[in-house]
């Protein structure tokens, strides 16, 4: 007789059919331990009809003895059960008394031999049980009567078979169960793979780290191992739906010896190792940034790309104080590539998040509405925060431990970073100290210039006078005239720094003062957003406009368009004032407000001026409570910014 072999042979079998028609007594359960099909032998067995089980619940069909509640039948059938499901392993029990329906009522008892395997998809997952009984009752009547005569004789055979199938079944699942325990005791997660790479075995590390999944990015690494190859230490950056992110280092072998198992696989979770090295390495890469030169704003910029790249955060950011409108506002942001959109939006900042922890001056988690979340930390530490460092992460809950590592350690630079910010800031102060010192000291000489102007101008009346002495004294009145100017440009910065000089303020629109200033010159463009509401002294603001927009037109490049704005921002009336050129030298920038420095540039091309402008400009914008700052250097665009406290009200019309 011919073998029916695979193909086209095989594909006419009715496998249906040939369970049914199977000689033992098997009953299919889904693993919600709903029957789905049961055999010919089966029903024989338990004087039942198919169509009075299939879709019923296993115990709903066969329900425990209402007359015998303290056989615990059903309780160790479910508890067989259960660990089928649980741990996708055959269990195999003792004789079990277990009572069954009769057709006319009643119960009959009856006992068994049960056996549960698992059934497995193509992917792993458990998909079916089946339940294998075998109705042992006349040989356990036999045994209780002492009736042993014929029916001893014919069983005595099958009992021995029987009880060493049984004690083989029980020595194996022992050995399993020795197994398993050893193995939930690591806290390596354990897998033993069949021949088609599917997770037969698993500890109870593999269960807590990936449940009952196998995901796709482990596929590659068993299939090596079911090849026979041995994998070392390869590395997995696990994402899966609903999970936080994992990284994995496997170690995978093929085994032999071990019927159905053919891989072991060992999971190890490195993630805070990994997520720590990272952090560490961003940190130092911080350290060497602010290290190289000035801080500034790129710097703050950058410093935000190696946060948010350090250990995946979606979003980072750094709020700092507006020192004119009060307020905390966003100096720096970068978002991943991989989100779309962003977070910690438009808004009032100082009720939200980076407020609540500017004021608390201590580090703030908020948990995201489903994983992930917000860190907030105040930089420096301390009662007077400078900033506030806003981490965000969009899906992975980031641990307690990497919270506090970001707060030491790259938080602990930043607020480096802000203190010698600050440091420089108070050695500017220090330096414009010196410079008031110098303009108090020019003070003493406005009396004698004074006097020497006065006697010019009563020699240049003298009629007898030659040409060379009126030439000379030309001279001697032009140069005092300059030194007078100068002497007195040097009060106005004294005496506006240290507040001698009343400002005649009154509410304007910035917008309109600009637009006037801005009136008869060739080559700016105004674009005011007004009106935008300032309390100000307008001839002195007008002073600082004309500056601005002079030195604009001076060093703009020929053919190019003097851009100026005017726009409110977060409390702050804000003009700036920008042309394209050569751009500011990087070791000038530093020095544009400092008294009487005068560029490179302007001395080879002999541009006029005293060095005064700028600094009397910056020192009128300060007397208003506001900022005057230049753009970095290096770019072809070099911009002016002033910042003004802004009035809410716009000025009434005259």
């Amino acid at each position: 007789m011919s073998s029916i072999s695979e193909g086209s042979a095989s594909a006419g079998i009715d496998y249906r059919t040939l369970f049914r028609a199977a000689p033992a007594a098997f009953l299919v359960l889904d693993t919600d331990l709903v029957i789905v099909e049961v055999s010919d032998a089966y029903l024989t067995a338990t004087m039942r009809r198919r169509d009075d089980l299939l879709g019923q619940h296993v115990f709903a069909a066969f329900p425990a003895n209402p007359d015998d509640p303290e056989s615990g039948s059903v309780a160790r059938l479910t508890a067989s059960l259960d660990r089928v499901r649980r741990e996708g392993v055959l269990d195999a029990m003792d004789i079990q008394k277990y009572d069954i329906p009769q057709p006319g009522g009643g119960f009959e008892t009856r006992w068994w031999v049960p056996v549960n395997a698992p059934v497995f998809s193509a992917d792993g997952r458990l998909e079916l049980i089946v339940h294998r009984v075998e109705d042992v009752t006349e040989y356990v009547l036999a045994q209780r009567d002492g009736a042993l005569g014929r029916l001893a004789g014919e069983l005595r055979v099958r009992t021995e078979q029987m009880e060493s199938e049984i004690f083989a079944r029980r020595q194996a699942q022992e050995r399993t169960a020795t197994m398993q325990a050893a193995a939930d005791s690591l806290d390596i997660a354990i897998f033993a793979c069949d021949a088609h790479g599917r997770p037969v075995l698993r500890n109870q590390t593999a269960r807590d780290l990936l449940g009952d999944r196998w995901p796709d990015q482990l596929r590659p690494a068993m299939a090596r191992a079911v090849r026979g190859e041995v994998v070392q230490d390869a590395e997995v950056d696990l994402r899966l739906p609903g999970m936080p992110r994992r990284i994995l280092r496997i170690n995978a072998r093929p085994i032999a010896g071990q019927p159905g198992l053919t891989t072991v696989v060992a999971l190890r979770d490195i993630t805070a190792r990994r997520l720590a090295r990272r952090l560490q390495e961003g940190e130092l890469e911080v350290t060497h940034l602010i290290a190289q030169g000035q801080p500034s704003g790129e710097t703050l910029r950058q410093v935000m790309r190696i946060v948010g790249a350090s250990i995946g955060w979606s979003v980072a950011e750094f709020w700092v104080l507006d020192e004119v409108a009060r307020s905390l506002r966003r100096e720096a942001r970068w978002v991943s590539p991989n989100l779309d959109g962003g977070r910690t939006g438009p808004g009032k900042p100082e009720q939200g998040l980076p407020g609540r922890a500017w004021q608390a001056a201590t580090p703030l988690w908020e948990p995201g509405p489903g994983a992930g979340g917000t860190l907030a930390i105040p930089v420096p530490a301390g009662p007077k925060p400078l900033g506030v460092l806003i981490c965000h992460s969009d899906a992975d809950e980031v641990s307690e431990d990497l919270r506090g590592a970001v707060v030491t350690g790259i938080g602990a630079r930043l607020g480096e970073f802000l203190e010698r910010r600050r440091a420089e800031r108070l050695a500017a102060e220090l330096e414009r100290t010196r410079d008031e010192y110098i303009a108090l000291v020019g003070h003493e000489l406005r009396t004698p210039l004074t006097s020497i102007q006065a006697h010019t101008e009563l020699l240049l009346d003298d009629p007898g006078l030659d040409g060379d002495q009126r030439d000379a004294l030309e001279v001697m009145r032009r140069n005092t005239d300059s030194l007078r100017d100068i002497v007195m440009r040097l009060l106005d910065v004294a005496g506006l720094r240290w507040g001698h000089i009343e400002l005649n303020r009154a509410p304007m629109d910035l917008a309109e003062l600009v637009r006037d200033a801005a009136a008869g010159r060739t080559g700016v463009r105004v674009d005011a957003c007004g009106p935008v509401t300032v309390d100000g002294d307008r001839d002195r603001l007008c002073e600082v406009l004309d500056e601005l927009l002079t030195n604009a037109v001076t060093w703009a490049a020929p053919g190019t368009t003097v851009e100026v704005g005017v726009h409110a921002d977060a409390g702050a009336a804000v003009v700036t004032v920008a042309n394209e050129g050569d751009g500011i030298p990087p070791d000038e920038r530093g020095r544009l407000f400092d008294l009487f420095f005068r560029g490179e540039a302007a001395r080879h091309h002999g541009v006029p001026g005293n060095g005064l402008g700028l600094t009397v400009a910056r020192a009128i914008v300060e007397q208003h409570g506001g900022t005057l700052t230049v753009s970095e250097p290096g770019t072809p665009v070099t911009t002016f910014t002033v910042r003004l406290p802004a009035l809410d009200d716009p000025p009434a019309p005259a």
